[in-house]
């Protein structure tokens, strides 16, 4: 951004002294002079909308905690959000979506608003919604409000509705 609104009368003769040729000479010259306004600041958002923004990501695409294939744990979990089992869990389990997934393994408590079982689960298990894939073997006592099971599921034990 350069202003060129102003005209200075410069004497050659001082401005330029390797030159003798020109001496005394009058000359007009424009002169940029450099106009130092900051460009406008852009606010970041606010926090209110930060956290509204966070709130509906946090809320459409949680990340599962994943206890891998060959991982085996045993004890009591309680977390906010998913769990996705591959390897062996064996305690008390409280979580709002539990999935225990092809080749994984979970015996025990499982209190949890959604349960997903391609795997095995043996033990008892309280939850909203219930989904037994063709894969899966269930070997215990589930209560549920919901249920999906698909053909060639293999259950053992009780399944409760509760409503």
């Amino acid at each position: 951004m350069f202003n060129k609104s102003k005209t200075n009368n410069v004497n050659l003769s001082q401005a330029n002294t390797s030159s003798p040729a020109v001496e005394d000479e009058q000359v007009e010259v424009e002169v940029d002079e450099l106009v130092t306004e900051q460009p406008p600041v852009v606010a970041p958002p606010t926090t209110n909308q930060r956290n509204s923004m966070m709130d509906m990501i946090s809320t459409t695409a949680t990340k599962p905690s994943i206890l891998s294939e060959g991982f085996s744990f045993r004890g009591e979990i309680s977390a906010k959000g998913a769990i996705h089992v591959e390897g062996a869990l064996n305690g008390q389990i409280q979580v709002d979506e539990l999935t225990i997934g092809a080749r994984g393994q979970v015996e025990g408590v499982v209190t949890c608003t959604s349960l997903h079982i391609k795997g095995k689960f043996s033990g008892t298990a309280t939850c909203n919604e219930l989904i037994v894939t063709s894969s899966a073997s269930v070997d215990g006592h589930v209560v549920y409000q919901t249920l999906s099971v698909q053909k060639g599921a293999s259950i053992k034990g009780e399944l409760l509705l509760v409503k």
